[in-house]
């Protein structure tokens, strides 16, 4: 049985951002300012790093799990990134993510006693449509 740790206080949002054909140019522009910017402010980051197809394929977009008390403030944090400023990627989609288990989290954030006595909201099934 996994330990049982406690939720993160701040929110975190998920930035899936795709590269694009006008990507490459602007990628290697905004590069070091990009950096800057995370080693600035990395506190405000859970954790980010590039996606690749294969481990050995080329940069195809960037993943960013940042903290946010709402996602409006997650956007404007990453608004001052240069990637993001440019506008180099083709798409970027902004999620609620919910860091739940895992070896980074040290344990699991539930309790099945309590998943079962809230199990519509657990499964999905209070969703307003």
């Amino acid at each position: 049985m996994s330990e049982r740790v406690a939720k993160l206080d701040i929110p975190t949002w998920l930035f899936i951002c795709r590269d694009g054909d006008k990507t490459p140019p602007l990628r290697e522009q905004h590069l070091f300012g990009h950096l800057d910017q995370i080693e600035a402010h990395n506190p405000g980051y859970r954790v980010a790093g590039p996606v690749r197809d294969d481990p050995d394929g080329p940069i195809v977009g960037s993943v960013f799990l940042v903290k946010g008390e709402t996602k409006e403030a997650a956007e404007a944090f990453m608004a001052s990134d240069p990637y993001i400023s440019s506008q180099m990627y083709e798409s970027v989609e902004v999620l609620h993510f919910v860091p739940a288990c895992g070896e980074w989290m040290g344990g699991v954030i539930w309790d099945q006693d309590e998943i079962r006595k809230n199990l519509d909201r657990y499964a999905g099934k209070d969703q307003r449509n």
